[in-house]
């Protein structure tokens, strides 16, 4: 199973609870990209770019997926702007897309303590509206849409379980 959609969304909440409760791994893809090249995310960026990353990024989702037979995977958001990397993801995986109002995905990502997203409020609101009404299209491709908007994490891990549970029959 695959979760997927922006930081802040509920992602690594609600899918190391279910892999847990499961009892299969969960994994960060994220985190296996940095194991992977030994570096942070964003010297993968700054030395080999946005098409670069994605590379990396595809080359790492094709071995976690090989090597795991049953898992919780986080895949980063913008894994759906790589056509044939998403088109994979959805062809080997159960997904789920995990939404949340951008209002929502901000004070989340604010409280884990990351503060990208003050340099200029008003402008980052705006980015990330944009990015999900562009992405929204490819993120409808998932599986399931799982919106955790004004719900607790008890609420949603709920619904969660309960549709994995559904697609499991």
């Amino acid at each position: 199973m695959a979760l997927i959609g922006l930081r802040g969304a509920g992602k690594s909440t609600l899918g190391s609870r279910l892999a847990q409760e499961s009892n299969v791994p969960f994994i960060e893809l994220d985190r296996e990209i940095e194991k992977d090249t030994g570096m942070p995310l964003a010297e993968i960026f700054s030395l080999y770019g946005q098409s670069g990353y994605r590379a990396i990024e595809k080359r790492t989702l094709q071995r976690v997926l090989r090597e795991s037979e049953c898992a919780v995977v986080s895949v980063g958001g913008g894994v759906v702007s790589e056509k044939e990397t998403y088109e994979y993801l959805l062809s080997n995986c159960f997904t789920v897309w995990i939404k949340a109002q951008p209002d929502e995905h901000m004070s989340r990502v604010i409280a884990q303590g990351d503060f990208r997203a003050m340099a200029g409020s008003n402008q980052a609101m705006e980015d990330l509206r944009r990015i999900l009404e562009a992405r929204e299209p490819l993120y409808r491709k998932a599986d399931l849409t799982l919106d955790t908007s004004g719900s607790s994490v008890e609420q949603t891990f709920s619904q969660l379980k309960t549709a994995v549970q559904n697609h499991l029959q």
